[in-house]
């Protein structure tokens, strides 16, 4: 009768059992991993013959950077079998226990000794070339004083030919030999330097590891078969997204890739793999509230903030940045246009698994990543969306308008935050990011500048005047701005211009919109983002007239206005 072992979490054993005599080894493999966005869940099978009797049983070489309290136990086998205590044990090796990362250093070791017995070879051949050219010049004037050591140089003019064709001949094939010992250390060279590379990819210079140990009792002769699974860091998987925008249709095919990487020291060799959104890692607990208490301050200052809070440059660069989230400059002008292929390749896809507060995907089938390898992509799944489009500029800081498509993510499963790559009608336009969007949430792609459509930003001049008379006297700028665009598409598009118009900071500060009203206020519930939206007609003129006029008292000064 097989009877299982029940699943129990790790005791740290100060000591071990002296009643448990018959000592066995047990070789692991790993079978299976699930990997968290920060870590993974590895699963290591082992089998191993017991007797009627008390047994420890040692299972080696697991990585040191477990979570030693995530360590699970389980395991099966005939008759009656007791779990006993499990004693994990951190042992010392002289070298490092990454056995790819073992052999890479022992290469290096190698091509380093090499070398140095090619650089050796060179140092001793270049020496007989300096030995060669004093005994052949030396040799055709032997002079009286012998004690004379640079004497050859005074060799008669008519022997110097017959010194230099012996010098020739002597010294042809000692230089023969330093070239072919210069091209060896230069391909040593290169052997060493992909070496390196290699080694800098997977190297953890981890030179500990854990050894288990398990107390079983079995009643009767039985092959017991156990089942360790432990969390370790170093390994991950984040989303990668292709969107694919279809302007004829307004179509969105959104493609969910997953991309795995691992840096454990542990190599994983044809195993079934699962992606979960868990985080494990991440904190349990509600950060800590405690109560919050207003009283007025002893020494109040009243503090008066510019409207702005850097140069005009600066504030364009941060204006800049945040219509970045807009998405009208998030992307690049490359295009690369897919290969033509006679027939279409079917993805594979992961099976979704998903409950109430995670989901699951899992790889249909076993694969093989050593720790520190190259990242791996798999297909998750695909959707097709229904998206409105329309364009969109923010001329002051970018004159180009851009294709934006507006759906709503209507899928069970949420979409992790992400990049994506972005493509309008199958040619690659560009990369972005995809923030974390749940069931029936608002997403909003960019998907490159449309070509069709021309604008021009033109600002007026600025007009500057005084307000008031004597101690109410108040400084004024005003500033207006038109924007011209033309259509040449077929058909008409909807159009939203963006713009920054300043927000005073300052109750002495007042700010006054001029010329057409915008009627999007606060985009995104930003204070001073505006908007016009319109309707822009094919081959025809628009254009959009506004401003912004600023007063203040005389005696203070606005940086940046």
């Amino acid at each position: 009768m097989i009877k299982q072992l029940s699943s129990v979490a790790v005791i740290l054993a100060l000591s071990t059992s002296l009643s448990y005599a018959d000592q066995l080894k047990a070789s692991s493999q790993i079978s299976a991993v699930t990997i968290y966005p920060g870590s993974a869940k590895v699963i290591r099978n082992s089998k191993v013959a017991v007797n009627a009797g008390k047994h420890s049983i040692l299972i080696s070489n697991l990585p040191l950077n477990i979570m030693q309290s995530s360590l699970r136990i389980a395991g099966k086998g005939k008759g009656k079998i007791v779990l006993g205590s499990v004693e994990l044990q951190r042992v010392f090796q002289h070298d490092v226990v990454q056995e790819k990362e073992k052999h890479l250093r022992e290469q290096i070791k190698e091509v380093h000794l090499q070398r140095k017995v090619i650089n050796d070879s060179i140092h001793r051949n270049k020496e007989q070339l300096g030995y060669i050219k004093k005994m052949v010049l030396g040799s055709q004037n032997k002079p009286e004083n012998k004690s004379s050591s640079n004497s050859y140089t005074s060799l008669p003019l008519e022997q110097w030919q017959q010194a230099w064709q012996t010098l020739d001949n002597a010294t042809a094939s000692v230089q023969e030999k330093i070239r072919e010992s210069e091209k060896r250390l230069s391909n040593e060279d290169k052997k060493l330097n992909t070496l390196n590379r290699q080694l800098s990819q997977i190297a953890v210079n981890q030179k500990e590891s854990l050894n288990a140990r398990l107390y079983v009792e079995a009643d009767q002769v039985t092959e017991l078969s156990l089942k360790l699974s432990y969390q370790i860091n170093g390994a991950r998987w984040e989303p990668v997204y292709d969107a694919d925008l279809n302007t004829e249709t307004g179509e969105i095919e959104l493609k969910t890739l997953a991309q795995i990487s691992q840096r454990t020291g542990e190599d994983w060799s044809n195993v079934d793999v699962t992606l979960s959104t868990l985080r494990p890692s991440a904190g349990t607990q509600l950060p800590p509230l405690e109560s919050w208490s207003l009283d007025f301050s002893h020494n109040p200052m009243r503090a008066s903030k510019g409207m702005f809070s850097s140069s005009v440059s600066e504030t364009r660069m941060v204006a800049k940045s945040k219509m970045a989230s807009l998405g009208l400059n998030q992307l690049t002008d490359s295009v690369e246009k897919k290969a033509n292929k006679e027939q279409d390749i079917t993805p594979q896809q992961s099976r979704l698994i998903a409950t109430d507060f995670s989901a699951e995907y899992h790889v249909p089938e076993k694969i093989s990543l050593n720790s520190g390898s190259n990242k791996r992509r798999f297909s998750l799944s695909t959707v097709k969306l229904q998206s409105k489009i329309n364009l969109a500029s923010a001329p002051r800081f970018d004159p180009r308008v851009m294709i934006v498509a507006n759906t709503r993510y209507s899928e069970a499963t949420p979409l992790i935050a992400g990049s994506v790559s972005l493509s309008r009608n199958g040619e690659f336009v560009g990369n972005s990011y995809l923030p974390q969007k749940l069931s029936g949430e608002e997403l909003k792609l960019s998907f490159g500048e449309d070509s069709k459509v021309s604008i021009k930003f033109k600002p007026n001049n600025d007009k500057k005047r005084r307000d008031g008379i004597l101690f109410g006297t108040k400084k004024v700028v005003e500033r207006r701005y038109k924007i011209d665009m033309h259509s040449n598409h077929k058909e008409a598009h909807d159009i939203v211009i963006y713009d920054v118009l300043p927000v005073a900071s300052d109750e002495d500060i007042r700010v006054k919109k001029l010329g057409q009203n915008p009627n999007i206020t606060q985009f995104e519930d930003k204070e001073g983002v505006v908007g016009w939206s319109r309707k822009l007609e094919p081959a025809k003129d628009m254009s959009i007239n506004y401003g912004y006029s600023v007063s203040y008292p005389e005696d203070r000064y606005i940086q940046g206005l």
